[in-house]
């Protein structure tokens, strides 16, 4: 059994994926995890990995750890089209480390132009052999506080 603990992206504050104004976060469409409401205006890696898509408009990307887990952070609700918001400092095919930076953001900016702030933070297509349990509720601080833990192995549900 693998365990991958996930750290903060991005400073702020830790709420459920329910409170998520778009059903594909909120229901869980694309994994499970959590959102966070941005303070910060620095995006950090999670865990490990190697960037494996970056949107062109720098709202989005998502990393691969060394045990293959999938981590996507969307930055606000309806926020591909904001202007100004996103820099990011990593490119397609990176490496990088726990904490380094990925994205800077106008935090003001994102709170004018998208629909919601919150942002979510999904570990992709858990299924049967990955579990997501998640650790932080409240303030949380980018690449200090752990948010998520992700248990992989065999027949990982909820009742092993």
């Amino acid at each position: 059994m693998t365990v991958v603990t996930l750290l903060a992206p991005i400073s702020g504050r830790a709420v459920p994926l329910d409170d998520v104004p778009d059903p594909v976060f909120a229901g869980r469409m694309l994994g499970d995890g959590l959102a966070i409401d941005p303070g910060g205006d620095l995006v950090v890696a999670p865990a490990a990995g190697e960037v494996v898509a970056l949107f062109p408009t720098g709202h989005a990307l998502a990393l691969r750890t060394a045990a293959g887990t999938e981590i996507l952070i969307h930055l606000g609700v309806d926020s591909s089209k904001a202007k100004g918001v996103f820099r990011p400092v990593v490119a397609l095919g990176d490496r990088v480390e726990a904490g380094q930076p990925l994205i800077h953001l106008d935090l003001a900016a994102l709170r004018a132009q998208a629909r919601s702030p919150l942002s979510p933070v999904v570990v992709l297509d858990p299924g049967a052999d990955r579990r997501v349990e998640v650790l932080a509720e409240g303030p949380v601080e980018a690449g200090r506080d752990a948010v998520c833990r992700v248990v992989e192995g065999r027949n990982c549900d909820a009742t092993s």
